[in-house]
């Protein structure tokens, strides 16, 4: 694995872990409707740390059984493909609904700055994912020394925060805020402490999310649970901190900052408030800037793997990744309007992960039947068992969490079902599209097509007898077809008269045919012309030449050069029996001459 790799590995694992530790307390403080849940917050964060754990080790018995198969694969080989399909789906809008929460932080960490509207907030928030979607979309995607410089600030403004109230209580001089701030408790709220634990829940899907290693190839396809865990487990340390000094000092849940700002609002002036805010949005943006990446790199291994098309997964497809990128950035810019809370962010991407947890280890459990009925190994078969029982654990902590969320959370569960239903639906058709056009082009017979052609006729379309046009005619030559001409139709009598001049004058071996011009028709007599060549040889072939100026010096002759393909190629294309192909003529930087 190379330094790179290895680097942006630990830049994005750095931005998930980052966004846990500033996102899960205000989802936790959130819930129950407004009202101020003190009891709950050590029983919603056990619950979730127990199921980040449960998630954990599920996931490192998974890699080390299958190490580089990835979710959706597994999901394909043992269930069905649209069941695959499904399982990538939620991979990508769970990215998606990351840079949406990232977005919303960033952007609310500025709140006492730029003090938006409740109305507004929203609006600025979806800008903020089309805005942080343009680097990746331009290929300026920032280094990973950059992202972890970034996210550092924020990281050490939360060590400050925890430090800073801990020795101030302890000091004794902590003040709290008002109780009349306070909501009545849980009001149509069905049950606040498993609103609570959905939000206690979100570090468990970003564990399992970010299981799919999305930076590089080599050596293995899995980021290993263990160093996640490492990472993380500190991370809900933190968390614990938070929440107990959001306890002492009666923080309210409805606070129009983040509730981590909030806290620093209660220990500190406002200067390092704001400069806290600041760092705040700074790690926010880093973090979306950091899922972008590892966006663009799944859809790289989801092409690979022939969920996308595979011609995405070439490394100067970039017009294809951007036109992906494009589609994701607008659903995370609408997903954050229909989030509307930092709470509804982290219900959604739970919800959705529960369904992708589900269906890969539903795959494990067919996966471990299947060895145990065809194996003979022993130590196959054992593994088989330990990874069915871990499979039916983890599958019924899934199954457990959709209930959870269905029963608390119905209109956000509503939500994440449409936000992976739509992107399901679009690789499921893609995918059927694919394997009809497979089918269509299916060789049944492989005798058939191979009889070689009568003869090669060779056009070379000509304008005027410039360089690039002399040296196609001159490769054309030196490939030896049955025949050859020049085609230029008669658009300008002058510039035709002056062109077939300067043929003489040069003693081309070539034949030229000039074609006239009924009404002014450019592209249509060239197509009958050749259209008149196969009517009356069939088993010929004729192939256009076409001569293209191409630069790659001076940025100035790149801008005069055509870019695009003449309409009158894109025609001839759809003619059976008809070889297009273009001569590249590059020109020489005037300035090296």
């Amino acid at each position: 694995m190379t330094a790179t790799s290895r680097s942006l590995r630990l830049a994005g694992a750095a931005s998930l872990a980052l966004l846990v530790l500033l996102h899960t307390p205000q989802t936790i403080i959130q819930a129950g409707g407004g009202a101020r849940l003190d009891s709950e917050y050590g029983i919603s964060l056990a619950i979730g740390a127990g199921v980040l754990v449960a998630v954990g080790l599920g996931y490192r018995m998974l890699s080390r059984i299958v190490p580089r198969t990835a979710d959706h694969q597994l999901v394909a080989r043992y269930i069905s493909e649209p069941f695959s399909a499904i399982t990538a789906a939620a991979k990508l809008i769970s990215y998606v609904m990351i840079v949406a929460i990232a977005a919303g932080f960033a952007v609310s960490s500025l709140t006492p700055l730029i003090g938006p509207t409740s109305t507004v907030l929203p609006l600025i928030q979806a800008a903020a994912v089309l805005i942080f979607a343009v680097p990746t979309m331009i290929g300026r995607q920032p280094s990973a020394r950059v992202i972890i410089g970034a996210l550092a600030p924020a990281a050490l403004a939360i060590a400050v925060i925890i430090v800073g109230g801990l020795v101030i209580e302890l000091a004794g001089g902590l003040t709290t805020i008002p109780e009349t701030t306070v909501a009545e408790p849980t009001a149509g709220i069905p049950w606040p402490l498993g609103e609570a634990v959905l939000g206690a829940l979100f570090p468990a899907a970003v564990l399992g999310l970010a299981t799919e290693r999305s930076f590089g190839e080599t050596g293995g396809r899995r980021i290993t649970s263990r160093r996640l865990l490492t990472a993380i487990l500190p991370v809900l340390v933190a968390i614990a901190a938070l929440l107990y000094l959001s306890h002492i000092t009666h923080l309210p849940p409805a606070t129009t900052s983040p509730s981590v700002l909030a806290l620093a609002e209660v220990f500190f002036p406002g200067i390092v408030v704001t400069i806290i805010g600041v760092a705040f949005a700074v790690a926010g943006a880093a973090v979306a800037l950091a899922t972008f990446i590892q966006v663009s790199q799944l859809i790289r291994q989801l092409a690979a793997d022939g969920i996308l098309p595979r011609h995405i997964a070439a490394a100067d497809a970039y017009g294809a990744r951007r036109a992906v990128v494009a589609t994701l950035a607008g659903a995370g810019a609408v997903a954050v309007v229909l989030a509307r809370s930092p709470l509804g962010g982290a219900t959604i991407v739970v919800t959705i992960m529960s369904v992708s947890m589900l269906l890969t280890m539903s795959a494990l459990v067919v996966r471990s039947r299947t060895i145990r009925r065809q194996s003979t190994e022993l130590t196959e078969r054992v593994d088989a068992g330990k990874s069915r029982i871990a499979g039916l654990l983890l599958g019924a902590i899934a199954t457990a969490i959709l209930a959870l969320s269905v029963s608390v959370e119905p209109h956000f569960t509503l939500v994440g079902a449409l936000a992976l239903a739509i992107p399901s639906i679009a690789l499921l058709v893609l995918r059927r599209g694919m394997g009809r056009v497979g089918a269509t082009l299916a060789a049944d017979d492989l005798s058939a097509g191979r009889s070689l052609p009568t003869r090669v006729h060779a056009i070379v379309l000509v304008e005027r007898l410039d360089r690039p046009t002399l040296q196609a005619i001159t490769f054309v030559r030196a490939t030896r077809p049955s025949t050859m001409t020049g085609l230029v139709v008669d658009v300008d009598p002058v510039a035709t008269d002056r062109l077939t001049k300067d043929w003489m004058a040069a003693d081309l071996p070539v034949e030229l045919t000039i074609l006239g011009t009924p009404r002014g028709a450019a592209r249509r007599p060239v197509i009958e012309h050749v259209q008149s060549l196969r009517r009356s040889s069939p088993r010929d072939i004729v192939i256009i030449y076409s001569p293209r100026v191409v630069s790659s010096s001076a940025p100035w002759q790149r801008f005069f050069v055509s870019h695009s393909t003449p309409a009158l190629l894109s025609e001839l294309k759809l003619e059976p029996g008809v070889i297009v192909a273009e001569v590249p003529y590059q020109i020489e930087d005037i300035e090296e001459q």
